[in-house]
């Protein structure tokens, strides 16, 4: 353990957080005294500590995405419907920037450097195990500056290590290269046949390592793969470099992640998500949008009962209502019990859309029963313990339907002479499949296993049978179906391609507060340093430059763009 806070003292030192010790005068002194605390950690474990870091922030899970992102971006709903201000409700969020520079950076960087000091013939038997914990850093590096902008990286990644306590900030543009060019050479390596056995993580690799045999060529395909998902945001921004990148990664014959069981996804089990946090409002209650369910209903999307459970209705419950004078006498019984919430603050003042934000309570012998007319997300999918289940939360990197619709597009937007269509089916068969699966594990409630012929149906119908003239649009409204498990995604798929919107074929609310459009947030807000911050000329250069740029706005500003959101 104290080789970890060692490691976090030197972090902190690099002036990206400020966080107060709970260690004694003595303890410091040995915890900087002592070298072998810091330099005999087992390798094998710093990788598994880093893993579960990237997953197990709750804060995160509460903050981030169960009460901010997945709102704006109409992924969940309150029961109640939003409030004015659910758009600049920004207090406490952007726990992924301390997870990374605590928590994910040094643990993997160590165990670099760890294996850079070894003798050459055992660093010759670690070559892959040097080159995998570059893919993770690289992949939260690029997570964090996703909603930020410019992030210190090159420099900061190596304070510790004879390095800078005061990095300079990489801009977005520089990063994107930086981590393209490192996840291109890890791809190189891990593809190379080393002239000696090789050290494996084995089952300290919780994404991949049940199966030494076959890690190296999963992590290969996932590095090339978040290749093109990093490329994949600079769409609006440079599309060229986005060709240059998709051509390589595509003749490339490691391949990218071809499969369901391929997929980069962390799977926890029952007790790592337990606690309030992870749990989805058990009170307060959420939902999917009210659109967003409409058109899965009404396409038969197979997804609907994996992402929902059914409303508090049920027949019997419908006629005791009218009986104990509840509801009208003459109201008719709806079978259909999957319906979402309007998202637009001004839907709660509409007379005609009160049945939405109302509940109705009836008696049921000595007990009374609540009756929502909206669906609850199917609550296990996100913390698999709720109301005492028994199952496993997974959580999504990168997935195989990911793949898929990234190549689709790319065919459509012409940067690639794949077939659109071919990728477009296929990722929405990969989609259906993994959810099914995640699902079942998840032991979510009432599961009821998807079947061949509801996925081919889902297929036929109107909007989703592949229209050429349609294709981005489609590919669009698929990927952020897709993206129900992963927030951020979701929210930036809309950033990125600007569908779906109230005009695509799944039609989002325009969020409306007192009859004005309410913006959707594009970025986290961005703070100056105080000014005895370390490093606060780095980082008050950084953001004077993004200030610079077309649409960043003001630092605080969350309507404002980081740079591959470009206007």
């Amino acid at each position: 353990m104290k080789h970890i806070k060692q490691t976090y003292r030197s972090w902190i030192l690099i002036g990206m957080l400020g966080i107060a010790s709970a260690c004694n005068k003595d303890k410091l002194v040995e915890y900087n005294t002592q070298p072998d605390y810091v330099l005999d950690p087992p390798i094998r474990s710093l990788l598994p500590t880093a893993i579960t870091a990237m997953h197990n922030n709750d804060f995160e899970a509460f903050y981030d995405n169960i009460r901010t992102v997945s709102n704006w971006a109409q992924q969940f709903v309150r029961k109640g419907g939003n409030g004015a201000t659910f758009t600049t409700q920004v207090n406490n969020i952007n726990y992924r920037y301390n997870t990374f520079y605590l928590s994910v950076a040094p643990h993997l960087t160590k165990i670099e450097k760890m294996i850079d000091e070894m003798p050459e013939e055992d660093k010759a038997r670690h070559v892959y195990m040097r080159a995998i914990p570059g893919i993770l850093k690289a992949y939260y590096a690029w997570y964090v500056s996703d909603v930020v902008g410019s992030i210190p990286y090159k420099e900061a990644v190596a304070a510790r290590f004879n390095g800078t306590f005061t990095p300079v900030y990489d801009t977005q543009s520089a990063l994107y290269e930086q981590l393209d060019q490192e996840l291109k050479n890890i791809v190189a390596t891990l593809k190379t046949q080393q002239p000696v056995t090789q050290e494996m993580f084995g089952t300290s690799d919780l994404y991949f390592g049940n199966d030494n045999t076959t890690a190296i060529g999963k992590w290969t395909r996932v590095a090339n793969s978040l290749r093109l998902k990093i490329a994949m945001r600079m769409t609006k921004r440079d599309p060229e470099r986005v060709r240059a990148i998709a051509a390589e990664v595509l003749a490339d014959n490691a391949g990218l992640i071809n499969s369901v069981d391929e997929e980069w996804v962390f799977k926890a089990g029952r007790s790592f998500t337990a606690g309030g946090n992870w749990n989805p409002y058990p009170d307060a209650g959420f939902s999917g949008e009210k659109n967003v369910i409409d058109f899965m209903w009404n396409k038969q999307d197979p997804r609907l009962r994996l992402y929902f459970r059914k409303n508090s209705w049920s027949q019997a419950n419908f006629n005791t209502a009218k009986e104990q004078g509840k509801i009208p006498a003459g109201a008719v019984w709806d079978a259909r019990q999957y319906y979402g919430q309007y998202s637009s603050p001004d839907a709660t003042s509409d007379p005609a859309k009160a049945r939405f934000f109302s509940s109705i309570v009836i008696t049921n012998g000595t007990s009374n029963v609540t009756l929502d007319t909206t669906s609850p997300i199917q609550q296990r999918l996100f913390q698999s313990e709720y109301e005492s289940g028994n199952g496993m939360t997974t959580f999504h990197l990168l997935t195989y339907a990911d793949v898929c619709f990234m190549r689709a597009e790319l065919a459509a937007m012409g940067l690639t002479n794949e077939n659109v269509s071919e990728w477009y089916y296929k990722g929405i068969d990969a989609s259906i499949d993994s959810y099914n699966k995640i699902a079942a594990i998840a032991m979510i409630h009432d599961y009821e296993a998807v079947t061949a012929d509801e996925i081919t149906a889902y297929k036929n119908q109107p909007d989703i049978a592949f229209e050429p003239a349609k294709a981005l649009e489609q590919i669009a409204v698929q990927q952020y179906l897709h993206q129900f498990k992963n927030p951020n995604e979701g929210w930036a798929q809309i950033k990125r391609t600007g569908m779906p919107n109230s005009n695509t074929i799944l039609a989002l609310e325009t969020f409306m507060t007192e009859g004005a459009v309410l913006p959707m947030p594009r970025r986290f807000p961005v703070n100056y340093p105080l000014t005895g911050d370390l490093n606060y000329s780095n980082k008050t250069t950084a953001i004077e430059e993004m200030i610079k740029e077309p649409g960043f706005g003001l630092p605080n500003d969350i309507s404002g763009r980081v740079w591959w959101d470009k206007q």
